[in-house]
C-alpha cells in the first residue's frame, strides 16, 4: 500500500548513508531490518577520542592550547569502554594517550587558526532529501585557506574515498549554512598520526550529490539490492552469513 501523501522530506545522516554506499544491503539490513554488527569490547574508544578532540579544540577557541601535561586529564574525562575489560581498558587507555599526544605534538601549530568545532551541517537536495552531519573541524591554513578536518581512528574507519565522500558533502553543508567556500579537506588518522589532504574538487562534489540524490530515490523506493558479486565490502561485513555465502 502507497500512502495518499508521500513525506516530501527524507532526512539522512552521512552516518547512514556511508552504509548504502559501502552496500545498499547492508542499508536495508542494519536501518530497515534492525540487525547490527556484535558488540566490540573497544567499543566508545573512538568516539572518546574525538571528545576529547573536541575538548583540545573549544579550549583552544578560548585562547589556551592544551598541553603535553593536559593529556592525562583528557583522556580521564572522557574515556567510556563499557564493553572492555581489564586488559583491553589498559591498552586503549594508552592508545588514547599516544594519540592525543601525537596529535599536540604534529598540529598544536595549528591550533591558533581554528573557526568551528563539531559544526552541525544540514544540506539540502533535490526531491526532498536532506543529509545532516557534523564536522569535526573547521580551520585556516597558514596561507588563510578554508580547511574542513575529520578525524578517523580504527574503531571508527572506514573506506577512504567515503570519507572524502563525506566531506565533499560538507564543504557543501559549510557553504550553504555559511556563505563561504572551503578550499581543503583532510582526514586525520588518530592511530597512525599524519594527514591526507586534497582540494576540494567540484566536478567530484557535484557527482558525490548526484550520488547522494539517487540514494535518496533508491530508498523511497525501496531498491536496495545486495552487492552483484563477492567483493572487499563482503570481507570486512558482519552480516554476511544473511546475504550469501563465500564465493
Amino acid at each position: 500500500p502507497k500512502a495518499r501523501h508521500e513525506n516530501e522530506m527524507l532526512a539522512l545522516t552521512f552516518s547512514e548513508l556511508k552504509y548504502y554506499f559501502t552496500c545498499p544491503y547492508l542499508f536495508k539490513l542494519r536501518f530497515l531490518y534492525g540487525f547490527d554488527a556484535p558488540i566490540n569490547r573497544a567499543l566508545g574508544y573512538g568516539k572518546s577520542l574525538h571528545d576529547a578532540l573536541a575538548e583540545v579544540h573549544a579550549e583552544s577557541m578560548r585562547g589556551r592550547v592544551p598541553e603535553e601535561g593536559d593529556v592525562a586529564r583528557l583522556v580521564d574525562d572522557h574515556l567510556h569502554l563499557p564493553y572492555a575489560n581489564a586488559p583491553v581498558r589498559e591498552n586503549l587507555v594508552r592508545a588514547g594517550k599516544e594519540a592525543l599526544s601525537r596529535y599536540l605534538r604534529e598540529h598544536g601549530q595549528n591550533l591558533n587558526r581554528l573557526e568551528h568545532v563539531e559544526k552541525t551541517v544540514e544540506l539540502k537536495l533535490a526531491d526532498g532529501v536532506v543529509v545532516n552531519g557534523r564536522i569535526d573541524l573547521i580551520r585556516r591554513t597558514d596561507t588563510n585557506e578554508i580547511c574542513v578536518v575529520d578525524f578517523k581512528s580504527q574503531e571508527r574507519a572506514q573506506v577512504e574515498n567515503i570519507t572524502v565522500r563525506q566531506l565533499q558533502v560538507y564543504a557543501v553543508g559549510y557553504e550553504q549554512l555559511t556563505g563561504t567556500k572551503a578550499d581543503l579537506i583532510e582526514i586525520h588518522n588518530l592511530d597512525r598520526g599524519g594527514a591526507v589532504r586534497e582540494v576540494i574538487d567540484e566536478n567530484l562534489t557535484r557527482e558525490t550529490l548526484n550520488v547522494v540524490s539517487d540514494a535518496g530515490r533508491a530508498l523511497r523506493n525501496n531498491d536496495l539490492p545486495r552487492l552483484s558479486t563477492w567483493c572487499e565490502s563482503c570481507d570486512d561485513c558482519d552480516l554476511t552469513a544473511i546475504c550469501r555465502n563465500a564465493v
